[in-house]
């Protein structure tokens, strides 16, 4: 349902100068702004996903056709970098990260 019609006659409504109505495509434009130049870490995609870490190792950053995307270091368009040693950390590029996804949920969750 998108459309709500009610009729008030005489009634103001005030918002306190702490929030804002706008419209839904600048929302959007803005939660995308939100993400560009940050940084995650591997709990930070986990919790986006809400999946496990093997899970997650397993299924999309040990698989070779995904990681071949989106490593940095084999794809000068990749968004992670992966750790260069055991217990290191990975690194994600959050707006191309939740953009991945997006696109790739169908794939990813077969």
């Amino acid at each position: 349902m998108d459309t709500i019609t009610v009729q008030l006659e005489n009634i103001v409504i005030k918002l306190p100068e702490t929030h804002l109505i706008i419209a839904k495509d600048d929302y959007q434009k803005l939660q995308e702004r939100a993400s560009k130049g940050q940084y995650w870490t591997l709990s930070d995609v986990l919790s986006l996903l809400s999946v496990s870490r093997p899970w997650l190792l397993d299924n999309v950053l040990y698989k070779p056709e995904i990681r071949s995307q989106i490593d940095i270091d084999k794809n000068t368009n990749g968004f992670v970098k992966y750790p260069q040693n055991k217990g290191g950390r990975y690194f994600f590029l959050a707006s191309k990260t939740k953009e991945y996804f997006e696109k790739n949920f169908k794939d990813i969750f077969k």
